[in-house]
């Protein structure tokens, strides 16, 4: 990747990615009344390869949510197949779950830990970046997984639920373009 994280920009970032994926998780947490811990975020540079690599894991499900504004880019949410029914019970959902109602549930997850990700980290760089709204993505179902992106950052937190089996992801992408403009936001901010 051309443009590369200083050290301080690196761990302010880390902070800011810190504080709005917090408030993410206590968003979950205040919708299932159980705890929800989150791993220390991860910055680095992918290229399309090791992006499509991330993308073989069979015992995971998928979302997309692109976003555009003053900054550009996807969110993929990965959440896990084991303790769904779990997860389901606890936001009031009928489990067993069927196909349909599944899909609902991961969608509704997806969208509250997506949006508060990226709206607290949008929100405190003062960029704006509207989310659309999530769909499934079935990355194993294609010959190719299809990436836009020369080279991506990747920011990436992982969501545990204590009460189930069920933990998640969210990796939010920025292209070179989306890069350079955080890159100008933060250096705002570290003034």
């Amino acid at each position: 990747m051309k443009t590369l994280l200083s050290e301080q920009q690196r761990d302010a970032l880390q902070e800011l990615m810190n504080i709005s994926m917090g408030r993410a998780a206590n968003a979950l947490a205040r919708l299932i009344g159980a705890k929800v811990t989150l791993s220390i975020p991860r910055i680095v540079a992918v290229t399309p390869q090791h992006f499509a690599q991330m993308l073989k894991d069979k015992d995971v499900w998928y979302t997309r949510q692109s976003f555009l504004g003053h900054i550009g880019g996807e969110v993929l949410t990965v959440l896990s197949k084991t303790g769904c029914d779990s997860i389901g019970e606890l936001m009031d959902y009928e489990v067993p779950l069927d196909n349909e109602t599944l899909s609902e549930l991961l969608l509704e997850l997806a969208n509250i830990l997506a949006g508060a990700c990226l709206s607290g980290f949008a929100e405190q760089l003062g960029l704006n970046a509207k989310l659309s709204m999530p769909t499934l993505f079935f990355p194993q179902n294609q010959q190719v997984v299809q990436v836009h992106w020369a080279s991506t950052l990747m920011m990436e937190v992982e969501f545990k639920v204590e009460a189930s089996q069920f933990d998640s992801r969210v990796v939010i992408c920025l292209d070179e373009i989306a890069v350079g403009i955080l890159l100008q936001a933060l250096n705002r901010l570290l003034e």
